[in-house]
C-alpha cells in the first residue's frame, strides 16, 4: 500500500508540543473504560483512543496517518475548517508521549479501530455538547460514573474538591513560571514524604496500571492530606514569591513534609 509520507511528515514529525493536557472524558467500550484526555485547545488523544482499542502496533496513530484514506480525510478537514494541517495535530514526545487531534480526526481514527468505539466516542462528544448547556449534567456524569466504581457520597465529595485544589495549585505553579517536567516534580514532591516516592512509586505500591488515576484510588484521608499539601504550596509560593521549578518544588516539599509529620504524630498518639 501507497502511504502519506510527506504530508504526514509535516503534520506531526516536527510539531512540538504546545499545549497543556486540561480535561478528560471517561469513555466506555467493550466493558473497558478509560479517560480520553483533551489538550487545552480539545484535541483528543488519538492514543488514549488506540489503548482503549486494544493497542493493536499496526493500528497506532502514527501508522494510521501515514494510510493514504487518512491523508484524502485530512485534506478535506483542512479544506473545510479552512485551517493548516499541522493545526489538526498536537504530539509530544518521548517516552509517555500522545497524539492529540481534531475532534473531526478523533473520530474518524476511533471509526477506523472499531465502528462500536466510535459511537462510544460519538456519544462522549454529544454528551460534552449538552453539558456545555446545562453543567448540572457534568455533575451526575461525575457522581454516577464514581457510584459505579463504588465510591460513597463523602469520598465523591472529598475527590472533587481535590480536583478543585489541583486546579488551583496547577495555576499557580504556572503563574509562577513552572513550566514543563516542573509540575510533576512538585506532584512527587508532596507525594514523596506522604506516600515514600514518587507517583510511580504510589502506583507500585497500589497495584495500579499506568492508565489507571492514582487519586481516584485514594481514600478519605489520602486525598485529604494531598489536598492540604497542595493548599499548603499555594501559601508558600504565595508568601515567599518564589518562582521556577526549583524554588516551587521546595516549597511542595515542605508542604509534603509538614502534613506528613503531623499524619505521623497522629498514628503514634493512637
Amino acid at each position: 500500500m501507497r502511504t502519506g509520507r510527506k504530508i504526514f511528515n509535516n503534520c506531526s514529525d516536527h510539531l512540538p508540543f504546545k499545549h497543556t493536557i486540561t480535561m478528560h472524558k471517561l469513555i466506555n467500550y467493550e466493558d473497558h473504560s478509560l479517560n480520553v484526555n483533551k489538550d487545552d485547545k480539545g484535541n483528543v488523544s488519538l492514543t488514549d483512543l488506540w489503548k482503549l482499542s486494544g493497542s493493536e502496533p499496526n493500528k497506532a496513530p502514527q501508522k494510521w496517518q501515514r494510510q493514504d484514506q487518512t491523508v484524502g480525510f485530512l485534506r478535506a478537514v483542512t479544506g473545510l475548517l479552512k485551517v493548516d494541517l499541522k493545526s489538526l495535530f498536537n504530539i509530544s514526545k518521548g517516552r509517555n508521549g500522545s497524539t492529540f487531534a481534531h475532534p473531526q480526526v478523533a473520530l474518524e481514527y476511533a471509526q477506523y479501530l472499531d465502528p462500536k468505539l466510535a459511537v462510544a466516542v460519538n456519544q462522549a462528544f454529544f454528551e460534552r455538547i449538552e453539558e456545555e448547556k446545562n453543567p448540572d449534567l457534568i455533575a451526575d456524569r461525575y457522581i454516577r460514573t464514581y457510584k459505579k466504581k463504588g465510591k460513597d457520597d463523602e469520598w465523591i465529595k472529598k475527590r472533587f474538591e481535590s480536583k478543585s485544589t489541583r486546579n488551583l495549585l496547577t495555576s499557580k505553579l504556572k503563574v509562577h513560571g513552572v513550566q514543563h517536567e516542573g509540575y510533576r516534580n512538585c506532584t512527587n514532591a508532596i507525594y514523596t514524604p506522604l506516600y515514600g516516592g514518587t507517583s510511580n512509586v504510589v502506583r507500585e505500591k497500589k497495584g495500579l496500571s499506568r492508565g489507571e488515576n492514582i487519586r481516584d484510588n485514594l481514600s478519605k484521608v489520602e486525598l485529604a492530606a494531598i489536598e492540604l499539601a497542595e493548599l499548603l504550596t499555594v501559601q508558600n509560593i504565595e508568601n515567599g514569591n518564589l518562582r521556577g521549578n526549583a524554588q516551587c518544588e521546595l516549597a511542595a516539599m515542605k508542604a509534603g513534609r509538614a502534613v506528613a509529620t503531623a499524619l505521623n504524630q497522629n498514628n503514634s498518639n493512637r
